[in-house]
């Protein structure tokens, strides 16, 4: 979901925008900034899961899957570097 979520980032930034090469702003900077803004941080969730008192198990899932997030967006950042 975060690569899908990096990609419709860039193509945002290329066409509706208007940031394209003329504007020094290429293909790689537009998938660098799509990783960088498309990783999520669940922590509003998670708080609230505490709050209403949702088991252990719903809530490492949910920090399990950010943290993937996270690593996915850290690997693509550092190839389009």
């Amino acid at each position: 979901m975060l690569l899908v979520g990096t990609v419709l980032s860039a193509l945002m930034m290329r066409y509706i925008f208007e940031y394209n090469d003329a504007k020094g702003f290429t293909w790689n900077d537009a998938l660098m900034y799509g990783s960088i803004i498309s990783a999520t941080d669940p922590v509003a969730v998670v708080a609230l899961l505490n709050t209403l008192g949702a088991s252990k198990r719903i809530t490492t899932m949910i920090e399990g899957e950010s943290l993937l997030n996270d690593g996915t967006a850290m690997v693509v950042f550092l190839i389009m570097l």
